[in-house]
């Protein structure tokens, strides 16, 4: 029987969903969805990048019937029903990476904004192009079957007015993989951005930032292109880059602070740290430089990236009597702590470029609704790139973004339509009780007390999960999530109802999951910077909570923005939240359950890109021809997403729905004593009861 990952990720009880071929566990109860009848609000399947950068066609307005399947044509019902029912919006891709999701995402965003129209101009389509031209360099990598392969989680809400035209824009992103900045997987890169810097800065420029010589070495894997044709393509995408931030208002002097940090990043990996002996740097020339560049003395950046022990003792002199004291945290190797500093560096750097873009986009006009695109990295497999090595923690961390959006297209498709065809006044489907699994900690949980457990390391992590989760024997009771694999610390999760089975190789994954405090200085860093332009730039964060340091986008200054950075907030203020705030497996669910809150707000609408092949070697776009369908590797991933079983329940399911209060509005004329009856000024009217006084019966359809 196949089995959902999900079981394997759980943080604590609550926290799991377990799904199977045909039977769903959920919350203590087993639910059999074929019994009873459902719809499909809003699904479009879009295969490979084929019909994504095809045009987009003009959808008629008002019409009902439903349009050809386009990722415009889904953006023009989104449009539609917010302008009908007044209610948020959300378009959530979904599917493996390198299937086209962002360009979904970017074609979408580009259509709602030509089509709508903005209010004073603050959102156009040449912005939104342009920002996705700067998050592509900064939070994008190469692989080997893409160049452009994002690395974070966005969702980009659009604001629009009573009267249908956008008024701003509000950016919002999370789960950066800044660990990427220090270390990268076999084949891939480091972010974009840098080898574009070394290939795009003029003469002066890299004088100041002391780049007019490459250093032999680079602990962060950050070197340029050595190729006349790839240095010539960064020349020119760098040009671009400049060109897409001049668009977004970006000026010069604030596109000089990014270089520097950048710089500093870049020197951080030529200095290194000594292995052996005394935490400190192996080069001082290449830490010198970085201390420059970022505005510092050597001195203080050394003491920010090796002596945080300081800091934590300093804290507790002042607070002694006032406050609990904490542990001091993991101890960490010198190696550890330089390549801290450096992804704390580039996680504020990153979320000062979001800031950017925001103040682009913002705007002090009044909003009535929004529709939400989101873009997140797809399903991760090494598997299908042709690749042997297994999967790190970082492609898990995004597995587990991705399963628990398919939950929540799960619960919406399926739950939410039982719950609503009961109220409706249908027979309730057949509930079959199951076993709570979901009460055992998962792979999250115990990362997190290795940490914290003196003498832990991968090992005992790695027995720890397999006696809870792996293949039980047959004459054991229970069923295995994961199967462990012959090699030293590898084990298998089969992801998507056990359609995609994925190898993770655990070596080093304790080391991730420690808090580092190098990373938490970097912000003091910057802001205590000698160069204006560097404190200016991190000014926007000096109000960001240390728990939300994870979240970039929380400034907005409309009521629409401080709604949904509320509901961001509000998940990091729980009970959990509190006392694992110095826990990076906590921070990771957090930050999930942060977006799925998000996104219930609204109504979904979701987009399965589907991969016409699997295991293709090389980038993406390729010369016109027609595609080679991989009809087992599409049957899987439909199997895998449960988009059969949805496609049957919306056979025998409704075709149409209007929900009660849009059925009174639109069929009221036909039965005026009936509206008069239930109309009062003293009571709210029940609205099933009018809806049987039109039709005679209350239809199950309606709901």
């Amino acid at each position: 029987m196949a089995r959902n990952a999900l079981g394997v990720f759980a943080l604590g009880a609550g926290g799991a969903l377990r799904t199977q071929t045909r039977e769903v566990l959920h919350a203590g109860e087993t639910i059999t969805p074929s019994v009873s009848t459902f719809r499909i609000f809003s699904m479009r399947i879009l295969f490979g990048t084929r019909s994504v950068t095809s045009p987009c066609p003009q959808a008629p307005r008002g019409r009902r019937d439903n349009p050809p399947p386009h990722i415009c044509s889904l953006a023009h019902r989104a449009y539609r029903n917010l302008l009908m029912q007044r209610q948020d919006q959300a378009i959530i891709p979904l599917g493996h990476s390198g299937a086209g999701r962002t360009r979904c995402c970017q074609s979408a965003l580009e259509y709602l904004v030509g089509t709508a129209g903005s209010l004073d101009g603050r959102v156009s389509v040449e912005k939104i192009q342009a920002m996705f031209t700067v998050l592509g360099a900064f939070g994008s990598v190469t692989t080997r079957h893409s160049s452009s392969s994002t690395r974070f989680s966005m969702v980009l809400s659009l604001d629009f007015s009573a009267t249908g035209q956008v008024t701003a824009a509000h950016l919002q992103t999370l789960l950066l993989e800044r660990a990427r900045v220090a270390q990268q997987p076999e084949g891939e890169s480091n972010f974009n951005i840098f080898p574009l810097l070394l290939a795009g800065l003029d003469v002066a420029e890299r004088t100041m930032l002391h780049l007019h010589q490459v250093a032999e070495s680079n602990s962060f894997g950050i070197k340029p292109f050595t190729k006349p044709e790839d240095k010539q393509r960064a020349s020119v995408a760098f040009s671009q880059l400049r060109a897409a931030m001049g668009t977004l208002g970006i000026t010069t002097e604030e596109q000089a602070a990014v270089w520097r940090i950048l710089a500093g990043i870049y020197h951080l990996g030529a200095a290194g740290a000594c292995k052996v002996g005394r935490k400190q740097f192996l080069r001082f020339e290449s830490a010198s430089r970085a201390a420059e560049v970022l505005g510092c003395d050597v001195e203080e950046l050394g003491t920010a990236v090796f002596k945080h022990h300081l800091r934590h003792i300093l804290a507790q002199v002042t607070a002694r009597g006032q406050a609990e004291e904490s542990p001091p945290g993991p101890k960490m190797t010198g190696v550890e702590c330089v390549e801290g500093m450096a992804s704390g560096l580039y996680e504020e750097l990153f979320a000062a470029v979001v800031s950017l873009i925001n103040r682009s986009f913002s705007s002090q006009h009044l909003s009535m609704a929004s529709i939400s695109v989101v873009d997140t990295p797809g399903f991760q497999s090494p598997r299908q790139q042709r690749s042997e090595r297994a999967a790190t923690f970082e492609e898990l961390c995004h597995n587990y973004v991705q399963e628990r959006l398919q939950g929540l297209f799960y619960e919406k498709t399926f739950l939410w339509e039982m719950e609503r065809y009961r109220e409706a006044g249908g027979s309730r489907p057949q509930v079959l009780l199951g076993s709570p699994g979901a009460a055992r900690r998962g792979l999250l949980w115990i990362l997190d007390e290795e940490v914290l457990t003196p003498g832990s390391g991968d090992g005992s992590a790695f027995e720890r999960l397999c006696s809870y989760f792996a293949t039980k024997a047959p004459d054991q009771d229970g069923e295995g999530h994961l199967r462990r694999c012959e090699q030293t610390l590898h084990f298998e999760i089969c992801h998507q109802l056990g359609t995609a089975p994925v190898r993770y190789d655990l070596t080093g994954w304790v080391s991730k999951a420690k808090f580092n405090l190098s990373a938490q200085n970097a912000i003091q860093v910057l802001q205590n910077s000698t160069v204006a332009a560097l404190r200016e730039l991190l000014r926007p964060r000096a109000s960001a909570p240390p728990c939300c340091r994870a979240l970039a986008g929380l400034e907005g200054r409309s009521q629409a923005a401080l709604h949904r950075n509320s509901c961001l907030r509000k998940t990091f203020a729980s009970s959990f939240a509190a006392p694992r705030k110095r826990s990076v497996c906590a921070q990771l669910k957090l930050q999930a359950d942060a977006l799925t809150n998000l996104l219930r707000r609204c109504q979904l609408h979701f987009v399965h890109c589907l991969l016409a092949g699997m295991g293709r070697e090389g980038p993406v776009p390729r010369p016109p021809a027609p595609p080679e369908l991989d009809v087992v590797a599409l049957r899987t991933q439909l199997e895998g997403t449960q988009l059969l079983d949805a496609l049957r329940l919306h056979r025998v399911g409704y075709s149409d729905r209007l929900p009660l209060t849009q059925f009174c509005r639109r069929f009221q004329v036909l039965a005026p004593e009936v509206m008069k009856k239930h109309n009062s000024a003293y009571e709210v009217p029940d609205e099933s009861k009018v809806c049987a006084g039109l039709g005679g019966t209350a239809p199950v359809g309606l709901g």
